[in-house]
């Protein structure tokens, strides 16, 4: 039997399941429910006038692994939905929170204030611009997507909102606090950034890898071809100088039995 607290717990998921998904823009079609799962069908019309449905489910119980995942994705190929929630109380593991990535199943957290943050008076509204508006707003202004300024895609806002790497906001000052007109963010991926830091850390030891072995390579053959020719010219001259040696060494004996032979006769006289 489910307590007071249990019950009040889930009728207040339910309430922002539908609020966050009107928000959005559909309307709730259906919602069914049993002892494990509570499930929210909602469908409204897109931009090009197509029919777009949603399912929400709401597991009863907290902890949520990869079969729920799992068993949500075969739900959404068998219904045809184009988008679908899973509503957690617990944290997900790593493994969930991968295989929720790979089949394209948005996760929220039932503590995450998603449902409301909108009704902040310090929270300024956001809503995505069409494909229509973008270009006239890029055509205005004479710049490009790129050259707005970014917003990442875990910001609870644009969470609330469903917005994608690529959509463009437009942000509505709040007058509360002293503020006037609008201003415009483009969504980009929470990753982007940590690559870009990456990249710049990574350039540094690479250009040292490089210029080692260049160095390395240049300084080798320099030093072979200074040191092979003066070696040759000091193994020529070494030889030389012994040859000139040997020569001076037998020259000097016979010079001495020619001076002995001539003084001898010369004395008999």
């Amino acid at each position: 039997m489910a307590t007071k607290e249990q019950i009040a717990k889930e009728k207040r998921i339910a309430s922002g399941v539908k609020e966050i998904l009107e928000f959005r823009g559909f309307e709730i079609t259906k919602i069914n429910e049993d002892d494990d799962f509570m499930d929210v069908y909602a469908e409204k019309i897109g931009e090009d006038d197509e029919k777009r449905t949603a399912l929400a489910r709401f597991p009863k119980d907290p902890q949520v692994g990869v079969k729920t995942i799992r068993v949500l994705g075969k739900l959404q190929i068998e219904d045809e939905v184009d988008e679908a929630l899973l509503i957690a109380e617990a944290p997900l593991t790593h493994y969930a929170k991968k295989e929720s990535v790979k089949l394209g199943i948005e996760i929220i957290s039932s503590s995450n204030p998603l449902f409301n943050i909108f009704d902040h008076d310090l929270v300024p509204q956001h809503t995505r611009l069409t494909n229509k508006e973008i270009k006239s707003f890029l055509t205005n202004y004479q710049i490009e997507k790129h050259q707005i300024p970014k917003i990442l895609e875990t910001d609870p806002a644009v969470k609330a909102i469903q917005a994608k790497p690529g959509d463009v906001l437009r942000i509505v000052r709040n007058p509360v606090m002293g503020e006037q007109g609008a201003y415009y963010r483009v969504v980009i991926k929470s990753s982007s950034r940590l690559q870009l830091t990456d990249t710049t850390k990574k350039k540094k030891p690479e250009a040292k890898a490089k210029a080692k072995p260049e160095a390395k390579a240049k300084a080798k053959p320099e030093a072979k071809a200074e040191t092979k020719p003066e070696a040759k010219k000091e193994v020529k001259k070494e030889s030389e100088a012994k040859t000139t040696t040997k020569a001076t060494a037998k020259e000097k004996p016979a010079v001495k039995k020619k001076t002995k032979s001539k003084a001898k006769p010369a004395a008999k006289k």
